[in-house]
């Protein structure tokens, strides 16, 4: 599949593209905050609305201070603004993090996104009314709640309108020219052509070492006149990606050095596809490059906080979700007329390979696997009616907070394989039981990050998730799979 380059049309350069590029791309498209990579223009989409949310409440609440009279009055309403407002502006982060609004690809369908805004409006709203109902004061009246909801909705759907017209348009996104034109280069170019990669436009691929190995379309092909430099310059590229099948003796070393040494960073493959998909890709990777990155190492204290994290938030969420469990036990019972029973164990394979027997609120027909292990298909004939629904939500997930409590699972990993999907996977799929070195979990990177995966192929892709997710993981990233579950929850994705 040709690419569509952009070099053939001259970009247009204004002080307000030029002012939009800077803030959105900067010197890297992506930052890497605890080391995860967060895209540059999710950042500033993130303050912008944290500022309309702060502005909409100070509104709102100013409404209050010029009806109230007397010293003392505005005196405690001044010292409530603070608490109102964080907890107004917290909730509704929280509502919009939980639709799953922080996600570059829902530009592609702005209907689909404008609803998930308002329906994260409402929801935060509610959250809010109830916290302000059991705040120590009681002086928010109900036209100042209104104000305030209003405004918020009126100011968060026009910040994202105008960041959806400006956060795919070209001046934004990043020029590569890449190096190599064999399989790596090919895969990148498949990959680009899918929508995995975003925020760049690739300008071509510049063929080093054996032109009879080339995998790419001739018409992406750019032989340069001269110097690579040159080519930097004329197509104005922002950044150069190493993708050879074997840089012995291949790779102009000189030449990559010199537009290094101009300001043109130079990325190795490896590196450029884990920052711009939150995967690491299995064709490009070597022992060596696991030994000598600077991930897939773990502290002590690392393993104790996240230890005493499983710990605290289990035992509270047993608690808070006893009622949802206990009537989720009575509907199966009911279900089956006690035939069946409520709960479901299997052996699964969990740290170091050690099996468990996992937990969980039975979903489907009793016999379901009687000849065995099986991936779940989609409108699978053996899931029952309440099983439909409680796999939809998560709810059948919920038992395995007994699992975390006894250590056997955390809240953030890997999820859990069946033994026989195991030995076959390990036979078929490259550095599969690395994902094994870590506690698994209830959810994980690669089950937001990836559909439901039924087949050798599916699980390949969602290794490539986990293994970034062993490399690089950290506090911020599980609280970010957290938030993330919860939109996956509230809006039934991905399960069968």
């Amino acid at each position: 599949m040709a690419l569509n380059l952009p070099y053939a049309n001259p970009r247009r350069f204004g002080f307000t593209a030029n002012l939009l590029a800077f803030l959105a791309k900067g010197t890297t498209y992506m930052l890497r905050l605890f080391r995860h990579y967060v895209p540059r223009s999710l950042m500033w989409l993130g303050a912008g609305e944290i500022l309309v949310l702060m502005s909409s409440c100070y509104i709102a609440l100013s409404i209050v201070l010029e009806n109230q009279n007397g010293n003392q009055a505005h005196s405690e309403t001044l010292s409530s603004l603070m608490m109102y407002t964080f907890i107004f502006v917290g909730v509704m982060v929280f509502s919009l993090f939980a639709s799953g609004l922080y996600q570059l690809r829902l530009a592609d369908n702005l209907r689909s996104t404008m609803l998930r805004l308002i329906v994260s409006i409402l929801i935060g709203g509610l959250l809010t009314v109830v916290l302000f109902a059991l705040a120590p004061t009681n002086w928010i009246a109900p036209n100042v709640i209104v104000v305030c909801f209003a405004t918020a909705l009126t100011g968060l759907v026009g910040t994202r309108l105008v960041f959806y017209s400006v956060c795919d348009a070209s001046t934004l996104r990043r020029q590569v020219l890449v190096i190599g034109t064999g399989n790596r280069a090919a895969q990148l170019a498949k990959d680009f052509n899918h929508g995995l990669i975003r925020g760049i436009d690739i300008c071509g691929f510049v063929p080093v070492g054996d032109h009879n190995n080339q995998r790419i379309n001739k018409n992406d092909i750019i032989i340069p006149e001269g110097e690579i430099l040159s080519l930097v310059a004329r197509l104005k590229i922002d950044e150069i990606v190493i993708a050879l099948d074997d840089h012995r003796g291949n790779l102009p070393a000189e030449q990559i050095l010199e537009c290094k040494m101009c300001g043109t960073p130079v990325t190795e493959l490896l590196d450029f596809f884990e920052r711009h998909t939150g995967a690491i890709s299995l064709e490009s990777l070597k022992p060596s490059s696991m030994i000598f990155s600077d991930g897939f190492s773990r502290a002590a204290m690392g393993n104790w906080r996240k230890r005493t994290f499983d710990l605290l938030a289990s035992t509270l969420l047993l608690i808070f979700a006893l009622p949802i469990m206990l009537f989720t036990a009575a509907a199966i019972w009911l279900e089956s007329w006690g035939r069946d029973p409520v709960f479901y164990r299997q052996t699964r394979v969990g740290k170091h390979g050690q099996p468990f027997q996992i937990l969980k609120f039975r979903s489907m027909h009793r016999c379901a696997e009687s000849n065995g292990a099986q991936w779940a298909a989609a409108n699978d004939s053996r899931v029952t009616f309440v099983g439909q629904f409680i796999r939809q939500t998560r709810i059948d997930e919920l038992p395995q907070l007994l699992n975390i409590f006894r250590g056997e699972m955390s809240f953030v990993g890997p999820r859990p394989e069946h033994p026989e999907f195991v030995e076959n996977l390990k036979e078929s799929i490259p550095f599969y039981d690395i994902r094994h070195k870590t506690l698994p979990g209830i959810t994980g990177w690669a089950q937001v990050c990836y559909p439901y995966g039924a087949s050798i192929d599916d699980a390949r892709r969602k290794l490539q998730y986990d293994l970034y997710y062993m490399k690089n993981r950290s506090l911020f990233l599980d609280l970010t799979i957290l938030f993330q579950t919860t939109h996956v929850c509230l809006w039934c994705q991905g399960a069968r």
